[in-house]
């Protein structure tokens, strides 16, 4: 859990009014414009949009969306229209663009300059702007200045578009109050669970229900095409010779950087955390503290951490745990502050009580301190030695990559130019185009040559990874195809064993709903699962209900009943059925209102400023003429919901 709160600290990216992609279709169709139609994507009113932009932007935007999603495939995405959502954003950029213009909204170059001087990753420790840090940032993420500032100025651009357009939003104390009221306003229930984990007993799948289900969903177990490659790795690190580097060297080099190996103060804490958002109700913020304070009781006992631990991250509860891990002080983003201070306050084994941070709730327990200090040459010599190495193989790299390259175009085996140079010759296991080996770090592009190839075939130029590049043939081939029934087997099981619970579950929860529709069915059912009975924390109509997860429905029908009682339905929950019903609401707290009315006031009005920027956008799209040129560049339009081909 520390790792992720580490990652909270604010970062440079660029302010996107929009967020990552505007996902508003318009409909484009196919016109007749006679330009240069091998350059020319498409028209927008009249004013050509070029193919290379459109892939500078696709390319862009690809590298955005897999850094955050690093699992998503290019099918997936093809799948999902992303090509057209790009399209569609930056023809909406340029449409809005056009607008600004005619309304003579301008970015200045100082206004500019201030903007991107605010950027803390830009500013150095006295925050102030440094250029220097500023080119480097940039250099790292593989932008240019010119690039990154008229990305940025488009941004402002369209900020200061959509700021003039909401300015006549506003929003009335009597507005604010009546959806605080309603927003605020929350719902206790009582209910009878049915977890389809408790019906599966006496359930096993039967030979012919296992093979139909594989038959039936074979497309779930299909493994993509697969290779194995052979490969000389040119990176520092691969070509790297530590015996060649003295201990003489070592000691000059560890004297002359004293300071990196200065270490601070430390502790080594464990910690629960029940995630809250920052505006929990008073009774989830009760129920959380009283669930981490029984928690805190079970370790005192003498609990094991480990079991403590729901066997599912997406519990009810939403709580989360981390077992030892060195906290470095000062490591911590502010907002963690009050994590941080209790930790290093605390004793060895003491635990703390619930600690708020903007995550929620965390409990606490510290282990062994370490003071801060410097990291003695004995603990740091074979980093330094390492590193070393590694520079000095960074001074042959191109030389070795160059024999081995020429020797593997004139027709050498791969494997025998390796030997004649003294570089070891790897093979790795086999892997699919979705998931290369992650210790090489092989480029896109490297990846998609190498599913190209054919067995035995050799890459007769080196293919880049993050650290440098390889020399590499491919060794085998695994055609697609799918997983044997005997693999899955056991999978399957377990599918359809939860299914069947959750079958029975919701049988035996629609017939007792059923029942409870007399008054005399309802007393007979009430009276006989009286000790299950369960009574709700209070919840919001956002549809998160403790101890149940997210069942929106069951929340909408407690929010809708005129009065408690229990209701004639079976509702689905995260586990399983309940039969539930109201047992009172509860009217949003007046006293918060004085506290919060502020915020929803200026969260309101940008609401309406949304709706107000959106119908404008709306109307310039309907007004605009859109006409592409080369629509096989955009691929098919198979986004669901999205646009039929008409002429706009």
């Amino acid at each position: 859990m520390l790792d992720p709160m580490r990652k909270h600290a604010q970062s440079w990216g660029i302010k996107i009014v929009f967020g990552l992609i505007i996902i508003v279709f318009v409909f484009w169709g196919v016109g007749s414009f006679r330009g240069d139609k091998a350059t020319v994507l498409a028209t927008v009113d009249g004013e050509p949009l070029l193919i290379k932009d459109y892939e500078k932007a696709y390319q862009e935007n690809l590298r955005l969306v897999k850094s955050k999603n690093p699992d998503v495939t290019d099918k997936q995405l093809q799948d999902g229209g992303f090509r057209w959502q790009v399209f569609s954003n930056l023809v909406t950029t340029r449409l809005l663009e056009g607008q600004a213009k005619k309304l003579g909204i301008a970015v200045s170059a100082d206004e500019l300059r201030a903007e991107i001087a605010k950027i803390p990753a830009f500013q150095n420790e006295s925050k102030q702007f440094d250029a220097k840090r500023y080119e480097n940032l940039l250099k790292a993420n593989g932008v240019t200045p010119g690039e990154f500032e008229d990305d940025f100025r488009q941004n402002l651009l369209l900020e200061k578009l959509a700021a003039y357009v909401g300015m006549p939003a506003t929003v009335t104390d009597a507005e604010a109050r009546s959806i605080f009221d309603f927003m605020r306003e929350q719902a206790v229930i009582d209910y009878i669970p049915f977890k389809a984990e408790d019906f599966t007993k006496g359930f096993a799948p039967t030979a012919d229900q296992i093979k139909a289900y594989y038959e039936a969903r074979k497309d779930q177990f299909a493994t993509p095409a697969q290779v194995k490659i052979d490969f000389v790795e040119f990176t520092p690190k691969a070509l790297a010779k530590p015996d060649e580097v003295t201990d003489a060297d070592i000691a000059a080099a560890y004297e002359a950087n004293r300071k990196k190996y200065a270490k601070p103060e430390q502790v080594q804490v464990r910690h629960f955390l029940i995630m809250l958002p920052p505006d929990a109700s008073k009774e989830a913020v009760a129920a959380a503290e009283a669930k981490l304070k029984d928690l805190a009781a079970k370790l005192k006992a003498g609990a094991d951490f480990a079991t403590l631990l729901p066997k599912n991250p997406n519990n009810p509860e939403g709580l989360i745990g981390e077992d030892w891990a060195w906290l470095p002080k000062g490591s911590l983003p502010k907002e963690f502050g009050a994590f941080e201070e209790k930790a290093f306050a605390l004793k060895k084994n003491e635990i703390s009580e619930p600690v708020r941070t903007s995550l929620g709730l965390h409990l606490i327990q510290a282990g062994d301190h370490q003071a801060a200090g410097e990291k003695a040459l004995a603990e740091v010599k074979d980093d330094i030695r390492a590193e070393l190495a590694e520079r000095k193989a960074s001074d042959r790299l191109t030389k070795a990559l160059d024999s081995i390259q020429e020797k593997v175009a004139s027709g050498e085996d791969l494997g025998k130019a390796a030997g004649e140079e003294k570089l070891k010759l790897a093979t790795s296991d086999f892997f699919d185009q979705q998931t290369p080996p992650p210790a090489l770090g092989l480029s896109e592009q490297a990846v998609g040559t190498l599913f190209k190839m054919k067995k035995g075939e050799a890459a007769d130029t080196p293919l880049s990874t993050q650290d440098g590049f390889i020399m590499a043939r491919v060794a085998d081939v695994k055609p697609a195809g799918f997983e044997p029934l005997d693999a899955v087997t056991d999978v399957i099981k377990d599918r359809l064993t939860a299914d069947e619970g959750q079958k029975r579950a919701r049988a035996k929860a629609e017939e007792l709903a059923k029942a409870m529709e007399t008054p005399e069915g309802r007393q007979k059912v009430l009276a006989e699962y009286k000790d299950k009975i369960a009574v709700s924390q209070p919840f919001t109509r956002q549809g998160f209900i403790p101890g149940l997860g997210m069942a929106p429905v069951l929340a909408q029908t407690a929010f809708e009943a005129k009065e408690s009682g229990w209701f004639h339905t079976a509702y689905a929950v995260t586990d399983g059925y309940v039969l539930a019903g109201l047992n009172k609401r509860v009217p949003a707290d007046a006293a918060l209102w004085d506290k919060e009315k502020e915020r929803w006031l200026q969260t309101l009005t940008q609401t309406k400023r949304t709706e107000l920027f959106n119908a404008y956008l709306k109307t310039v799209q309907d007004a605009a003429k859109i006409e592409i040129v080369n629509d096989q560049i955009l691929g098919p339009r198979n986004v669901p919901g999205g646009p039929a081909s008409a002429e706009k």
